[in-house]
């Protein structure tokens, strides 16, 4: 009888044994399946962040990004775009990108006024949707967005890009290990001559220097102290004839002797360095929105160089949108509906600063 036990147990545990190997085998199918697959993008809107985000595509190595169709609500538009980057489809307006079973994810590029609609289209249609900053004109857009595409269980992306580069990893590190000390302040100049392009100085097309530029130095206020500011006190500002702000300073006081101080402005080229002062250093960004050269005072410069491309670039380090782009892949593939490294949260707080900056400055949108 104990035999007979004995050979019972060993039955078992071999069975046992196989189960798990075949679970073991399963999981190791499932992943590599998904990690062989491509993530396929579509494209709505044929204009010059768009194509910089399709070339930015292609230098990711061993790249799983595929794009599989284009959109403009000028036809002729998507078809150039099409063909300059050997896209299969292209669509006349959003509506058929939007039903296209074949795109798993859109990047929408468009003016910033119709963010909210493509975005809104795209996730009813439980499209993953990357969105062009600002995600919109205003807080209580943004929150349906938001909402709607965790209904749908779907991901969504403000395209905050300065966070996914390796800089800011690295800055990141260099802040919890405390190389610098406390920090006390962020300084930051940002300035191109842009005042007389249309997507800036025109109200209707959502123009604002604020929410062109200077929503980039208010993410690195957000990154490095991590809290909301207790005080919002925009200076400065001038506003040209349609009331929309083409220069403006402003402080936020996040207590404690905490601070970002920043002049951004579409008038003149100012160097567009960001400077991090602590209590035992200073780390300074060079293009610090997409920053690809870090120093410190308390140690060497350290610099991530992008790749060449197939195209030129029509922006300044734009090649970086490839790191965003890795993010949302990896997000879809681990079916986060956020990424951790901006969260809905903090896009909504930054839309939330903005709102408050343009109502003290007195600039506003019809939404």
């Amino acid at each position: 009888m104990a035999l007979v036990a004995e050979r019972t147990r060993d039955r078992e545990t071999a069975r046992d044994l196989n189960r798990k190997q075949k679970i073991a085998f399963n999981t190791y199918l499932i992943l590599t399946m998904q990690s062989q697959t491509n993530l396929n993008w579509g494209i709505a809107a044929a204009g010059r962040i768009t194509q910089d985000f399709v070339t930015a595509l292609g230098t990711v190595e061993k790249s799983r990004h595929v794009v599989v169709a284009v959109a403009d609500v000028d036809g002729q538009r998507a078809q150039e775009f099409a063909q300059r980057n050997q896209i299969p489809r292209h669509y006349d307006g959003f509506d058929s990108l939007a039903l296209d079973r074949e795109v798993d994810v859109v990047y929408v590029g468009t003016l910033n006024p119709f963010h909210y609609a493509v975005v809104h289209l795209m996730l009813a249609r439980g499209k993953n949707v990357l969105c062009e900053t600002p995600m919109c004109l205003g807080l209580e857009q943004a929150k349906e967005l938001y909402a709607l595409a965790e209904q749908r269980g779907v991901f969504l992306m403000e395209g905050m890009w300065s966070r996914f580069f390796p800089s800011y990893d690295r800055l990141r590190e260099l802040l919890n290990n405390d190389v610098i000390g406390e920090v006390t302040q962020v300084k930051i100049q940002h300035g191109f001559r842009l005042a007389h392009m249309e997507r800036v100085c025109n109200r209707s097309l959502g123009g604002s220097i604020l929410m062109d530029l200077g929503i980039y130095a208010l993410q690195l206020g957000q990154f490095v102290f991590g809290a909301s500011p207790v005080k919002i006190l925009p200076s400065g500002t001038q506003l040209n004839k349609d009331r929309v702000d083409v220069q403006g300073e402003f402080m936020l006081d996040y207590g404690d002797g905490r601070r970002l101080v920043a002049l951004v402005t579409g008038l003149e080229n100012l160097e567009n360095d960001a400077v991090i002062t602590g209590t035992k250093g200073e780390i300074k960004l060079s293009n610090y929105w997409c920053c690809t050269l870090l120093s410190r005072s308390n140690g060497p410069p350290e610099s991530w160089p992008l790749p060449q491309a197939k195209f030129d670039f029509h922006y300044t380090n734009t090649c970086g949108l490839r790191y965003e782009a890795e993010e949302v892949r990896r997000c879809i593939e681990k079916r986060l509906l956020e990424s951790p490294k901006f969260t809905h949260a903090e896009s909504l707080e930054l839309i939330a600063i903005t709102d408050e900056m343009r109502r003290q400055i007195g600039v506003t949108y019809d939404v």
